[in-house]
């Protein structure tokens, strides 16, 4: 069955990954996505460096490669925070 996740849930799901390195390859996502959105959202707070996104494509199209992308120091203080605040 689904689950919905908080966008904080996501947010850090998505920073613990990358900080893990488990994206090793790019993803076409749909830019509406909860997936997507995050992505770009933790890019544009200044959480990701080197995270390549394109929503250029179509619509319904849009890329995230973090293949190469690492937290920043804001980044791992905000994963930190996130770590924190779910085991409170």
């Amino acid at each position: 069955m689904a689950h919905n996740v908080s966008q904080d849930e996501e947010l850090m799901g998505v920073l613990n990954d990358v900080n893990a390195h488990r994206f090793n390859q790019g993803r076409q996502l749909n830019p509406d996505s909860m997936l997507y959105t995050t992505i770009k959202a933790a890019y544009q707070a200044g959480y990701l460096a080197d995270a390549k996104l394109d929503n250029s494509y179509s619509s319904s199209l849009a890329s995230a490669d973090l293949s190469q992308a690492t937290l920043t120091e804001s980044g791992q203080q905000k994963l930190q925070a996130l770590i924190e605040a779910s085991q409170a």
